[in-house]
Order: C-alpha cells, then sequence, then structure tokens
C-alpha cells in the first residue's frame, strides 16, 4: 500500500503541467469510415466540481451519426468523464455507447491511490498510471509527450487491463478543415506485441503548440477506419 501511494505521488508531481484549456472549450470534429462521411462528433469541457472531496473537470464525448450512414449502422455515443484536476487522469466514467445494434451501459469509479477501479460491480486491480481510450484525449495535453517515448501506462478495455507502451513521432503535418498544424503523434501499442481486439490500432494526433488540441484520431479497424478530424475550436 505505501509503495502505491508513493508512486501515486511521484507520478502527480512528474507530470503535472498548465492545463491548456478552460470551461467551455469545445471540440467539434467530422468523422469518417472508410472515406464515407459518417458523423459529427464532440469534446466539451462543461465544468468543474467535487467528487469525493477531489477537485474534477467534467468533459463530455457525444457522437452522433448522419447521412446514409444514421440508416444503415446509426450511432449515438455518449461519454461522460470527470478527469482529476491536477493529473487528468480519470476518476469516473459513465459510457453510453448505442452503434447498430450493439448497446454498452459501463460505470467506472477509479481509485488510483488505492489501486483499484470499480466497473459496474466489479473490482479490477490498476496502477497509478490507468486510463480509459478516452482520458488519453486530455491526459496529454498536459504533458511534456516526449517524455513518454520511454514511459509506460495501463488502459481498462472490455474490462481488463491492458499494459500499453508508446510510439511517438513528431512534426507532422496535418490538414483538417480548422486548419493546418504541426503534430506531435501518439500511437499506443499492447506492450505483449498482441493485437488489441478487432485488430484496432490508434493513432492520435495532437497540436505542437500551448493547447496541444487532439488534432486528428484514427482508429483503424479489420472492416475500416474511422477517423476525426478536427472542424472547430469554440472557447
Amino acid at each position: 500500500m505505501k509503495k502505491k501511494i508513493i508512486l501515486y505521488f511521484s507520478f502527480s508531481f512528474l507530470f503535472c503541467q498548465n492545463i491548456p484549456f478552460e470551461i467551455g472549450e469545445k471540440l467539434l470534429f467530422n468523422a469518417s469510415f472508410s472515406g464515407l462521411n459518417a458523423a459529427s462528433a464532440s469534446l466539451e469541457v462543461i465544468e468543474k466540481l467535487k467528487i469525493n472531496n477531489k477537485n474534477v473537470y467534467h468533459i463530455k464525448f457525444t457522437a452522433k451519426s448522419k447521412g446514409a450512414i444514421n440508416y444503415l449502422f446509426p450511432i449515438n455515443d455518449e461519454v461522460d468523464l470527470w478527469l482529476d484536476e491536477k493529473t487528468l487522469l480519470p476518476v469516473r466514467i459513465h459510457e453510453n455507447i448505442n452503434e447498430g445494434n450493439y448497446r454498452r451501459l459501463r460505470k467506472i469509479n477509479f481509485n488510483h491511490k488505492n489501486g483499484y477501479a470499480i466497473i459496474n460491480n466489479d473490482s479490477i486491480n490498476i496502477d497509478h498510471t490507468t486510463q480509459s481510450p478516452y482520458s488519453l484525449f486530455y491526459f496529454f495535453r498536459m504533458q511534456n509527450i516526449m517524455k513518454f517515448i520511454h514511459q509506460d501506462i495501463t488502459l481498462i478495455q472490455n474490462g481488463k487491463i491492458i499494459k500499453l507502451k508508446l510510439d511517438i513521432n513528431k512534426d507532422e503535418k496535418i490538414i483538417v478543415p480548422a486548419g493546418t498544424y504541426t503534430c506531435l503523434t501518439i500511437s499506443p501499442k499492447r506492450k505483449d506485441d498482441k493485437q488489441f481486439k478487432n485488430k484496432a490500432e490508434m493513432d492520435i494526433f495532437f497540436s505542437n503548440d500551448e493547447n496541444q488540441y487532439p488534432v486528428k484520431i484514427r482508429l483503424s479497424l479489420k472492416i475500416g477506419s474511422l477517423i476525426l478530424k478536427l472542424r472547430e475550436i469554440i472557447n
């Protein structure tokens, strides 16, 4: 227990930087699937509040299909995240996923200090770096990303803990509807070199500036590629 507490506070101290966003920031994305205009998505910083005496940011991710895709494969996803004000590690996540005939309602409560998380009614052991795929979009916005070349993190995926290594590239020029950005790219890989479910691969392109916006998110699956491109920034 003592070792876990020391690791938790060491992690918080080492990587904590200035928060590059404010309440009310909203990032709007166009989403395409295998080249088809498929959906609109957003990431919004809703408010700051307290959970269990901890200051947290409430952030909401939404994705909704449009056009022909809405009839062929309707998407209506909402994910609420509550992230620690100092570390941007997840404290609580509520997922409401509706994609075609697939439905998922999941609540996750994280206790990094004591090394566990509650997923619906089940518990799982975690470590001081454990993330959700959704929290990565904000966690890395306040980090010196290049420091993570030699760092491992862990991720909760489908109720299991997966250890990740990070491939990081810099100075990639990315053009999206919101503009042209020079980006740092993070590509999470499994530490055990196994494939993710459905042969998924993810790349997140962060603008190499003081805001480190998630400019582009690419998720490659065995059935095609889902790409989110930043369309508009509302502050």
